[in-house]
C-alpha cells in the first residue's frame, strides 16, 4: 500500500519516471497498460497512481472511470501523464476525477511536486477520515454504554464499572452498596398517561437523582435500565448505613411531586439495596437480590427501602416453588377439605359447617391457606381451585345429609378474584345442580374487598344467586374498606364478626362498644350474626349476654376432617 504505480506502454519513459521515484526514496511498481495496471491496483492497493492516457487494451481514460465507480479506490490519488496538452484533454481529466494533470515533457521537480502535493493531500485526508471514524466509534461507544431517553449509562456499563471497582473493594475488605430503585407514578385525576409523558417523567426523576449525586460524593455511578428501574452503585464503604441514609436521600427527595401540564403527579419509589460482596459476587446476582427485596415487600403502598437478606430470598424463592408445584397439586390431589362447625348456643345445634382447605405438600408439609391461596389468585389457578372447593364441599354435605347427620349449611370462602369471573353465578349453579344439593344449603363467604369494584356489576351477581336461594355472608366483618356502606347497598343472610373483635372482648371495653353496634345494626336489617374465633368461655358468656348465638371457634372444634367431623356430629346429635 507504499507504492506508487506507474502505467506507462513506453517503457523508456516508464523507466525514466521510476528512476526519479527511486531517487527521491518513493517504493514503485509498474505496468505496461490500462489493463495490467487494473489487475495491479486490486493486487496492490498502491499510494498514488501516474498513468498516461493513451494506451493498449484499456486507456487512461477508461481506467480512471472504473477507479471511481469503486469505493474502494475511488479516493487514491491519480495524476495523468500524457503529451495530450490541449485543453479539453485536460478538463475531461478533471471531470472523470484525476488529481492532476502533466504534459509530457515535464521536468524532475515538476514530477516530484505534483507527487508531494497528492500525498500531503490525501495524509490531511486520511487524518480527518480517522478522525471521524474516532468520533463515529467513540459516539457508538456511548450510545452501547447509555441510555437513550435519560442519558444515564445502561446496564452493560454499569457492569463495566462494577467489574473495575468490587475488585479493590474486596481487597479493602469493604462493600460495594447496590440500590435498586423501582419507581411507580401516581396521579390525583382521571388523566391516563401517554408513553410520551411517562419518557418526561422518567427523565425528570433521572434528573433528580443527578442531583442527588452532586450533593452525595458517595454515589458512584446511577444506572437506567431497560426495567424502568434505576440504579445506584455508590462507592465501596465499610459501613453499611451509607447505604440507608442515600436511600432515605433519594425517598426524600423523589416524594416531592412533579408537575407536568399543570397537573401534579405523586411518585411512590420502593429501593431494593444489596451489597457487594455479602448477597452476591457478580452483578446479576446483586440485581436479582434486590428484586427479590422489592418483591418481598412490594405489597406496602408507601414508599420504603429495606435490604435484601437470606430470610427475605427464602421467602420470596418459596413463594416460587409453591407457585409451580400448585399448578400440579390440584391433578395430584393434594388438597383437603377441613370442617369447622358453628354452633347455636341457645339450642346446642350445628346449624352450619365452613369447609377451609388445606394443602399437604408432598415434601413440605402442611402449607397454610394464608401462604398458597394469594399465590392461587396471582396466578389464576383460584379459578379451577374453586371450582374444586365448591364442588368438593358440596358433595361432602349430601353424604351428611343422606346419612341423616343433621339439617345444616355449609359455607364456603370465595376470593375476590373467583366472584370477579364473568360466569362465577354460573358456575356455582351448575356445581350445585351436580352434586344435587338444595341451594338454600349453601353459604358463600364474601370478604369486603369483591364490592370495591364495580357497583352494578356485584349486584347482578349478588340478585343471581339470591334469586337461586343461595345465602351470602360477610366475611372478616370490621376490617375491611367502608363495611357499614356494604350494609346498606347490598342484601346479605349472615354477618361473620371478625374474631379481632372476639379475641379478648370479655376484657376490653372498645371491642365490646363496637360489637354492641355490630349486633344492634345487623338486628335492625335482619342479618344473622355470626362471631368467629371464639376460643374462651368468657368471650362465649359475653357473646351470650349480648344475643349472639352463633359461634365459631376452637372452642367448641378446630377444623375437622370429613370423618371426624362426622364422629363430632353423631356426638353433638
Amino acid at each position: 500500500m507504499n507504492n506508487i504505480l506507474i502505467i506507462e506502454d513506453d517503457p523508456l519513459m516508464r523507466e525514466l519516471i521510476q528512476q526519479i521515484l527511486d531517487l527521491a526514496g518513493f517504493s514503485t511498481i509498474t505496468a505496461e497498460d490500462g489493463l495490467v495496471g487494473l489487475n495491479m491496483i486490486k493486487e496492490h492497493h498502491p499510494l498514488l497512481i501516474m498513468c498516461d492516457i493513451m494506451m493498449p487494451y484499456l486507456d487512461g481514460y477508461r481506467l480512471i472511470e472504473i477507479l471511481r465507480q469503486d469505493p474502494v479506490t475511488a479516493i487514491i490519488p491519480f495524476i495523468f501523464l500524457t503529451a495530450k496538452d490541449e485543453h479539453s484533454d485536460l478538463r475531461q481529466a478533471m471531470s472523470l476525477g484525476a488529481d492532476d494533470y502533466l504534459t509530457k515533457p515535464f521536468n524532475a521537480e515538476e514530477l516530484l511536486q505534483a507527487i508531494t502535493t497528492q500525498l500531503k493531500k490525501r495524509e490531511i485526508f486520511s487524518e480527518y477520515y480517522l478522525n471521524q471514524v474516532q468520533q463515529m466509534e467513540a459516539k457508538l461507544m456511548h450510545l452501547a454504554r447509555h441510555d437513550s431517553l435519560t442519558g444515564l449509562p445502561n446496564q452493560f456499563l454499569l457492569e463495566e464499572h462494577f467489574n473495575q471497582t468490587r475488585l479493590q473493594a474486596y481487597n479493602d475488605r469493604q462493600i460495594l452498596p447496590l440500590l435498586l430503585i423501582d419507581i411507580n407514578i401516581l396521579h390525583r385525576t382521571k388523566l391516563f398517561f401517554e408513553s410520551s409523558l411517562r419518557q418526561l417523567l422518567l427523565k425528570a426523576v433521572a434528573t433528580r437523582l443527578n442531583d442527588v449525586q452532586l450533593q452525595n460524593h458517595s454515589i458512584d455511578l446511577i444506572a437506567y435500565l431497560q426495567t424502568d428501574q434505576l440504579v445506584i452503585l455508590l462507592k465501596s464503604t465499610p459501613d453499611i448505613k451509607v447505604a440507608a441514609d442515600i436511600a432515605q436521600k433519594i425517598l426524600d427527595n423523589l416524594s416531592q411531586p412533579l408537575f407536568f401540564n399543570n397537573q401534579e403527579i405523586a411518585l411512590t419509589t420502593k429501593i431494593g439495596i444489596t451489597c457487594y460482596p455479602d448477597d452476591g459476587l457478580q452483578l446479576n446476582e446483586l440485581l436479582t437480590n434486590a428484586e427479590v427485596a422489592l418483591e418481598h415487600y412490594k405489597q406496602q403502598d408507601t414508599s420504603f427501602y429495606h435490604f435484601s437478606s437470606p430470610e427475605i430470598l427464602k421467602t420470596v424463592f418459596r413463594k416460587i416453588i409453591l407457585a409451580t408445584d400448585l399448578n400440579y397439586a390440584l391433578a395430584r390431589n393434594e388438597f383437603q377439605l377441613y370442617y369447622q362447625p358453628q354452633i347455636n348456643i341457645t339450642t346446642g345445634k350445628v346449624v352450619c359447617v365452613e369447609a377451609l382447605i388445606r394443602w399437604q405438600h408432598p415434601e413440605h408439609g402442611f402449607i397454610s391457606p394464608a401462604e398458597f391461596i394469594p399465590i392461587a389468585e396471582k396466578s389464576g389457578l383460584i379459578i379451577p381451585l374453586g371450582d374444586w372447593i365448591l364442588k368438593t364441599a358440596c358433595h361432602q354435605l349430601a353424604v351428611f345429609q343422606s346419612e341423616k347427620l343433621g339439617d345444616f349449611n355449609i359455607a364456603v370462602n370465595i376470593s375476590a378474584c373467583q366472584f370477579a369471573n364473568p360466569d362465577f353465578s354460573q358456575r356455582v349453579i351448575d356445581i350445585i345442580a351436580e352434586t344435587s344439593l338444595a341451594p338454600k344449603f349453601l353459604e358463600l363467604e364474601l370478604t369486603e374487598s369483591v364490592f370495591i369494584e364495580d357497583v352494578e356489576a356485584v349486584k347482578h351477581k349478588l340478585n343471581e344467586l339470591y334469586d337461586y336461594n343461595i345465602q351470602i355472608s360477610i366475611d372478616d366483618f370490621g376490617t375491611g374498606y367502608s363495611s357499614l356502606k356494604y350494609l346498606q347497598e347490598f342484601s346479605f343472610n349472615h354477618l361473620k364478626i371478625d374474631r379481632y373483635f372476639i379475641t379478648n372482648i370479655d376484657k376490653i371495653d372498645s371491642k365490646q362498644v363496637i360489637v354492641k353496634s355490630i349486633i344492634q345494626i345487623a338486628n335492625s336489617l335482619n342479618i344473622k350474626i355470626i362471631a368467629e374465633g371464639v376460643e374462651t368461655e368468657g368471650e362465649l358468656c359475653w357473646l351470650r349476654q349480648n344475643n349472639c348465638n352463633v359461634i365459631q371457634g376452637y372452642f367448641f372444634s378446630r377444623p375437622l376432617a370429613p370423618e371426624e367431623l362426622r364422629k363430632f356430629l353423631l356426638t353433638i346429635k
